[in-house]
């Protein structure tokens, strides 16, 4: 909007370089939620908007009570803003601003819904569950019926609208001149929507542990902003032997670019130890900012690779699920209890449990580590485990971390040279 008007007024050429509008877009959101942040973190505490059944204490020293979650709500409105200052605005850029709003209305709806209960449970008006650790938020029927239905409005506009969205399915590491199929509109419609409302739901889910989400989004947003610009330029992606598009997606670069600096400044916040969680507002709004942009650049199959960490944790809650519900099913629920799939779900929760040292061994049975030990590579011994509970989630969040970087240059590789 700004840099519209700043060419209008100044037409000098470099009011439309994508390059020099993502720095300015990186600093206005970096700035932004640095100078926001603290205040809304304190705010939060003093109001008690956590997940956690621990009430607040006012006390002069340092703050002992639960983190609070809802970061988000800092985190979403610098990117828009700084986007909406800075980037172009046309059939792309608003239809992903658009989702990325919903979705993290959406996500705002729940955390609030668990605020709610929390205050109520301490209250005494509400009961505790007796396996909850923390309050729950809307129910999963209604977040997905909502997700899907922002999702198909959104996917819908752009196949109806003249141009619409590039059918082709890219398959990595597959040539497009040798093979690039092109699903019809009945199979490709539901794909998209289900990549979109699955990526965001699996950020979702990765957002367990200080910093675990932020970093793989960051990644994510790297290989997506190089694509973008790649695939919106004639030169580049000639030379590159990549599909050219459109070259209005090349303001999916201002936004990825906004969407990492907004990561990096939250990361000031949010690494070990965290003192505030993104919560659902942040992961599921910029769950479906970075799945969407991969569906507008026509990269779908790649968010699996570069987005690895978030597919492990969907994928195993989705095992850890069905195996209890099975299992439950034909030996007894108390079987099922001590018999997980996984010690706990998500993945990164199971690694937990695999680095922490007890004398006298985990009361819950895994499957798949004692598949994993028989197989010869799933035996840890006690002197690579921890007692600290800090010492086991900082080696869970770097080895997270560590991945992510591993599957950004792999995903690149792929996309750019494996043709």
């Amino acid at each position: 909007m700004l840099a519209e008007l700043l060419y209008w007024l100044f037409p000098y050429q470099i009011f439309k370089s994508v390059f020099f509008r993502a720095g300015l877009a990186y600093l206005t959101a970096f700035l932004l939620v640095n100078f926001i942040m603290p205040k809304v973190i304190r705010a939060f505490r003093r109001h008690g908007l956590t997940a956690d059944f621990t009430p607040y204490e006012e006390s002069r020293g340092p703050y002992a009570g639960a983190t609070p979650i809802m970061g988000g709500v800092v985190l979403l409105p610098a990117v828009l803003f700084a986007f909406s200052l800075w980037g172009w605005f046309n059939r792309y850029s608003v239809v992903l601003m658009l989702v990325t709003l919903a979705f993290g209305a959406v996500g705002a709806l729940d955390d609030w819904a668990k605020v709610l209960q929390k205050r109520r449970i301490l209250a005494g008006v509400e009961e505790k569950k007796s396996y909850a650790d923390k309050a729950d938020g809307i129910s999963g029927g209604l977040r997905l019926g909502l997700e899907f239905l922002i999702t198909i409005g959104a996917v819908l506009f752009l196949v109806i609208e003249n141009g619409g969205l590039d059918t082709h399915l890219h398959i990595p590491g597959v040539p497009m001149k040798s093979w690039m199929p092109e699903l019809s509109q009945w199979f490709f419609i539901p794909f998209v929507v289900l990549v979109i409302v699955g990526g965001a739901n699996a950020v979702n889910l990765t957002d367990g542990l200080d910093s675990l989400a932020t970093v793989p989004v960051i990644t994510s947003a790297v290989f997506i902003g190089a694509a973008a610009y790649i695939t919106g330029d004639v030169e580049w992606s000639e030379r590159l032997k990549i599909l050219y598009l459109t070259e209005q997606l090349k303001e999916l670069v201002v936004f990825a670019i906004t969407l990492i600096a907004a990561c990096f400044a939250f990361l000031k916040f949010n690494s070990p130890p965290a003192s505030i969680y993104m919560g659902d507002v942040g992961s599921l709004g910029m769950g479906a900012a970075i799945s969407t942009m991969f569906v507008l650049v026509g990269a779908e199959l790649y968010l699996p690779i570069v987005g690895g960490t978030f597919v492990l944790a969907a994928i195993s809650v989705i095992i850890q699920r069905v195996w209890f519900k099975v299992a439950a099913k034909k030996k007894g629920r108390d079987w099922a209890l001590k018999n997980r799939f996984f010690y706990r779900a998500p993945y990164h929760h199971h690694t937990q449990e695999l680095l922490t040292f007890r004398e006298e061994g985990p009361q819950v049975r895994s499957i798949w580590h004692d598949w994993a030990v028989k197989l010869g590579w799933g035996k840890l011994s006690d002197e690579d485990k921890y007692l600290n509970r800090e010492q086991v989630n900082n080696k869970v969040i770097w080895n997270n971390h560590l991945r992510a970087v591993f599957l950004l240059v792999i995903a690149l590789m792929i996309f750019f040279k494996v043709r």
